[in-house]
């Protein structure tokens, strides 16, 4: 049953939409900080630009002076923060993974790349990541752009529909980043139910063809008509017989 893809596309995203509203439903706290850190991340953003780097360093450095060794590691244990970072890792890797699934169906085995699969499958990862580094920070999201313009990333994508998947990846790990969780699903689900569907169909194998405004129906192939004379040929010979 599940060597079907459409079962297994169904069961695969059924177990996904049960895991997690059993999670928000049993742990509503997870929920709490969720959307916590989606405020922050906004809030953040709105009023990064009046925030002065140089009195956010003093303040972390006041605050270190203060801490001792157990009031350290549960800052760094704060569930407030790990939570949610785990989850949107976790959420950015489960619905791409039918994202590769579908790349591996529908592409053919001369176009297909399994490096290409591999970055498809870590990229929305990095993204999330990156999102959280940068987050209501717009001198460190300046900073990580200097960054990543210094450092050269080699990879030519020859393929239109490989670039869409990228693409698709990336956005997935942007909405991980950002906690919209049914975002990042949502746009899993219609992207590979989309991308099925035209790849069963077929859709525009050939183009249409137009006689001024209306599209003309396509025709099958000639018949060639017989010379003239070979009907009569034909059955004098089956008469002779």
């Amino acid at each position: 049953m599940f060597r079907n893809i459409v079962v297994r596309l169904v069961v695969y995203y059924l177990s996904w939409l049960t895991l997690l509203a059993g999670t928000f439903h049993f742990f509503p706290r997870f929920l709490f900080y969720i959307s916590q850190e989606r405020d922050r991340f906004l809030i953040g953003t709105l009023h990064s630009t009046a925030t002065e780097l140089s009195d956010v360093l003093a303040d972390i450095q006041e605050g270190i002076g203060r801490l001792g060794p157990q009031d350290s590691l549960s800052q760094v244990l704060d569930p407030a923060v790990t939570i949610p970072v785990f989850l949107s890792l976790i959420l950015a890797f489960g619905v791409t993974l039918p994202i590769t699934w579908v790349y591996g169906w529908t592409r053919p085995q001369k176009k297909y790349s399994q490096s290409f699969i591999h970055a498809l499958l870590v990229t929305p990862i990095g993204i999330a990541l990156v999102v959280f580094l940068v987050k209501g920070s717009l001198p460190l999201a300046f900073g990580l752009a200097g960054i990543v313009a210094a450092v050269r990333f080699r990879a030519t994508i020859k393929e239109p529909m490989d670039a869409v998947y990228m693409l698709m990846a990336i956005g997935i790990g942007l909405a991980a980043g950002t906690q919209l969780t049914s975002v990042a699903y949502l746009a899993s689900l219609m992207f590979v139910v989309i991308t099925l569907a035209v790849w069963k169909s077929n859709y525009g194998a050939e183009p249409p063809e137009l006689s001024g405004w209306r599209i003309v129906p396509a025709e099958g192939p000639e018949q060639v008509p017989d010379a003239p004379g070979e009907p009569e040929a034909a059955e004098n010979g089956r008469n002779t017989e």
